[in-house]
């Protein structure tokens, strides 16, 4: 699993000073704890800052995050830092392109869940897509769903919730209760598949016993 840009999340360059980086991280640990909001995303953004600072702001461990960054640029599979809304939806572009490329039969729920989470537990990635054009919206959005097609609903449904933080124009919440609902019923056909399939068998394993007697 690729390491997430910590320097990214606290908003700081890599060239950051200690002091740059306490300082970021009592700012933004202020601004994003649950203290003063318990909505699941500010959560989820909170933990993403404190591990930064606890990876940032201990020199052992600084050294060792910048050293296994620099193998992970060599080797191109560095997390990108989503710092732009550009860069948002290049990292849902690619995101959505390897979906389309998974085999169904062996998705890893634990990766997809790791893809939102890291995006949406940086504190700027929120506000960058709020200000970005509806067009923007509208394309980043699209691709988020098709990525949250292939999570069960009960895991799905979380960041479905976060979504409606991100988009408030009525055609984009329509379309995120829309997916809610399909993945809904979806969820709940399954529940009730087996048991009518077995239901039904019953009755044809009954329909032939009174014929044959």
């Amino acid at each position: 699993m690729t390491e997430p840009n910590w320097y990214a999340i606290l908003r700081v360059q890599n060239s950051a000073s200690a002091a740059e980086i306490k300082t970021a991280f009592r700012k933004l640990a202020h601004q994003y704890h649950p203290d003063k909001n318990q909505h699941p995303l500010h959560t989820e953004q909170f933990k993403q800052i404190k591990k930064a600072y606890e990876v940032l702001g201990n020199a052992s461990t600084k050294q060792q995050y910048d050293r296994s960054v620099s193998l992970q640029k060599n080797h191109a599979v560095i997390a990108p830092a989503l710092l732009q809304v550009s860069e948002i939806m290049h990292y849902f572009f690619a995101f959505e392109k390897e979906m389309k490329q998974a085999d169904i039969r062996f998705l890893n729920y634990d990766r997809i869940k790791w893809k939102f989470n890291y995006a949406f537990g940086m504190p700027h990635v929120l506000p960058a897509i709020q200000i970005a054009t509806k067009e923007d919206q509208d394309d980043i959005l699209v691709r988020q769903l098709y990525c949250l097609s292939f999570l069960p609903y009960r895991e799905s449904e979380p960041f479905l919730q976060i979504l409606k933080q991100c988009f408030t124009n009525p055609d984009q919440i329509k379309k995120i209760d829309s997916a809610a609902k399909e993945q809904a019923l979806e969820a709940q056909w399954n529940r009730l598949q087996f048991p009518l399939v077995a239901f039904i068998s019953l009755l044809l394993c009954l329909g032939i016993y009174w014929l044959v007697k």
